[in-house]
């Protein structure tokens, strides 16, 4: 199988990708919504967002795939870096570029591509894309509107994404570094990251005198789930939720899976009464969800929260702890619940 060539500008390219501070960070809802309005649109059962850096394409968004990287060697995406605007394959089986390809030829088998670029100082860094199962036409029609899609993918794309602790964090990381980063069931940040971006949060807001508040998320009785319906099933439950809590927050907010079945978000600049108003829109869009085994499955989150605006504390590590404290207290109050720390005092 022929490799893609690599553009005749591919170290400006990587450059230009490398200053978006994007690589490797956790998966983000407003770039969900749009391969989920793609896919749907579309009527294809995969559409993702992806950045390529040197040997790695990395998924930012997938839907209908559980992977969140894959080597450039075998992308298809990877061809669609060498079009100035798009690509479109009716029958990959049929093209030779991709006929032998590992997706096409085995596994997924697959059979349609279209993919828009996606640009940074006017070079492709990554590829908005769909692909079917199925050979399929493609009309100027659909073209026309792929473009629009592909238009809101690139603005959002150059939108600040994520704090500046959590940029800094990542400009200082290898690739390899950023990848063990992240926990790979949700995309969050793990437990390590997490803690390291609330220490360099909490010395931030020592020094601009702005409130940071901490959220420490877990979800109710989740061993029950477990012990009755299987750890695929948990973590079923695992990424739907996570995919929520995505959904509930600012860009810039810091998620990461603290523990097993224990999330903790870090909001910068966020006065406590925020904070508070962020809680209950979580708990009510978790006691919403409905998670399907044999039968309709409901669970539930408790949450705490501790904010630097109403307690004087030394350190990161103390926020935490009373955060922590309180979800214990929303525990110990018959669960379903937020408990603010400032109950505590």
């Amino acid at each position: 199988m022929p490799a893609a060539a690599f553009p005749e500008n591919e170290q400006q390219r990587l450059e230009a990708l490398n200053e978006l501070g994007i690589l490797y960070t956790p998966l983000e809802d407003r770039f969900d919504r749009i391969t989920r309005t793609l896919a749907r649109l579309f009527d294809v059962p995969i559409a993702y967002l992806s950045l390529i850096d040197d040997d790695t394409q990395w998924l930012k968004s997938v839907q209908g795939l559980d992977i969140t990287d894959s080597p450039r060697s075998s992308s298809l995406c990877a061809h669609t870096l060498l079009e100035d605007e798009y690509l479109v394959c009716p029958d990959l089986s049929k093209d030779p570029r991709f006929n032998d390809n590992p997706f096409v030829k085995d596994g997924l088998e697959l059979r349609f591509y279209a993919g828009f670029t996606l640009k940074s100082r006017g070079h492709n860094i990554g590829t908005l894309c769909m692909v079917d199962t199925k050979p399929r036409e493609f009309t100027e029609a659909d073209i026309n509107t792929f473009r629009d899609i592909a238009t809101w993918a690139q603005t959002e794309l150059h939108l600040t994404q994520l704090s500046e602790v959590q940029v800094q964090l990542i400009t200082e990381l290898d690739e390899a570094q950023r990848q063990a980063k992240r926990d790979s069931l949700t995309g969050f940040w793990n437990h390590g990251t997490i803690e390291d971006i609330a220490r360099r949060a909490f010395h931030r807001s020592l020094l601009n005198e702005q409130p940071l508040s901490i959220m420490m998320v877990d979800i109710d009785e989740f061993k029950l789930i477990n012990d009755q319906h299987g750890h695929p099933f948990g973590d079923q439950v695992l990424r739907e939720i996570a995919s929520e809590i995505t959904g509930s927050f600012r860009p810039g907010d810091a998620l990461g899976r603290y523990g097993g079945d224990e999330f903790m978000v870090i909001l910068e600049n966020c006065p406590l009464s925020r904070a508070m108003d962020l809680t209950e829109r979580l708990l009510n869009k978790i006691r919403q969800l409905k998670f399907i085994d044999q039968d309709a499955v409901r669970c539930s989150i408790s949450i705490g929260v501790a904010s630097t605006e109403n307690m004087k504390v030394s350190s990161e590590t103390e926020l935490i702890k009373i955060a922590d404290d309180a979800l214990y207290q929303a525990k110990e109050h018959g669960r379903n619940r937020a408990f603010c720390a400032r109950q505590l005092q």
